[in-house]
């Protein structure tokens, strides 16, 4: 075993969803799901410098298709997810090597909220980040629109989108993440009421200014808000619900808008985790055919299921980047190499064919076939 698969294994144990690996024909098998990725998709061990707006950045020689742009910033296309840090699946040690490991694997953003764990993911991501060197810090993108009451155990997440609220919002969670400004804040669009929307979009704008925020994002928008938002001021960022099981968003304008800002990130690429743990009992019984689907394609990609569902999500057209939640260095690494799966038409077509005999989502069922739609 390499030293590389000697720290894997030495990291926290992840319970929950193992993987099959499939290595290239004629290369053995390496020992661990980490040096696997590092051997065979292609990313670097460490990701190399920061730029001047303080994001990490890709070592020169690195493929353009692995890097997308947020604020001016370069980032790798696909980002950690940090849900789990905070809903007590994730201890303090694994999430914390799971940050550090998804850095090693050339991830250099890192997705989180402040309603995740009530604040708990924002703490543990903190908690890594004030232990990193600075050159090492990677970007980091947190959101607000939701706020809940500190004092109660019982608390739930309750819209909000006044002014002074958004303000506290972002204070508070600059203290969790122990930094005196955020590379990304994203304003939830889940909730919260319509007539306040210019109001809280106007606010963040206002907190770019004042340099708390480097960069500024929407949640689920639709076009049209998108476009009132656009009228008051530039949007860098906008995040999308897409996935094998999710693919609304394609009956909107906003992924063949053919402009280069904003950039649009999916989220649940993975469907929560149903379309990737074929042996899950949890999981949905009508999925398993998908699930299986996938399974297939990724054994002709030499890759792993996650792989192949975050891929599937970075085809469609204006999608830049995909952020992806884990539990542990293990899935960190199985999800990676993401970027580097040119899917065929073969693979595009054989899950276009099944999803209608599933009832599995809706929207349209090719990213291809939408792009020449578009």
């Amino acid at each position: 075993m390499t030293t590389l698969g000697k720290s894997l294994a030495a990291k926290p144990a992840c319970r929950g969803i193992s993987f099959r690996h499939f290595p290239p024909k004629g290369k053995p098998k390496p020992d661990g799901p980490a040096e696997y990725w590092l051997a065979f998709s292609g990313l670097p061990a460490r990701a190399g410098t920061r730029n001047p707006s303080g994001a990490r950045t890709m070592p020169e020689g690195r493929m353009p298709s692995a890097l997308t742009t947020v604020g001016g910033a370069p980032l790798s296309r696909v980002g950690l997810g940090t849900a789990a840090f905070g809903m007590g699946g994730t201890g303090d040690d694994l999430a914390d090597a799971t940050f550090r490991h998804a850095i090693d694997l050339g991830i250099n953003w890192i997705d989180t909220d402040a309603i995740f764990g009530f604040g708990g993911a924002e703490r543990l991501v903190g908690r890594t980040l004030a232990e990193l060197p600075a050159g090492d810090r990677p970007f980091i993108a947190t959101a607000v629109g939701f706020d809940w009451d500190g004092r109660s155990r019982r608390a739930t997440p309750q819209p909000a989108m006044e002014p002074r609220r958004l303000r506290q919002q972002l204070e508070r969670s600059l203290g969790r993440l122990g930094v005196e400004a955020v590379d990304l804040v994203k304003l939830n669009l889940d909730a919260g009421s319509d007539a306040l929307f210019e109001d809280a979009w106007s606010t963040l704008l206002d907190l770019k200014q004042g340099g708390l925020v480097r960069a500024v994002g929407l949640i689920a928008p639709d076009s049209a808000r998108l476009e009132r938002a656009e009228r008051i001021g530039a949007c860098d960022a906008v995040y999308v619900e897409l996935s094998l099981i999710d693919r609304r968003v394609g009956d909107s304008e906003l992924l063949w808008r053919r402009t280069p800002t904003p950039t649009v990130i999916a989220y649940r690429a993975l469907g929560g985790g149903g379309l990737v743990a074929p042996d899950d009992p949890a999981g949905e019984p009508a999925l398993g055919p998908l699930r299986h689907l996938i399974q297939t394609i990724a054994g002709r990609r030499h890759a792993t299921p996650p792989a192949v569902a975050a891929a599937w999500s970075l085809t469609w057209p204006g999608v830049a980047g995909v952020a992806v939640g884990a539990r542990c260095p293990e899935h960190v690494a199985a999800v990676a190499p993401a970027p580097e799966i040119d899917l065929s038409v073969r693979d595009l077509s054989d899950i276009a064919n099944l999803l209608p005999t599933l009832g599995a989502g809706r929207g349209p069922l090719h990213p291809r076939r939408f792009a020449k739609a578009a």
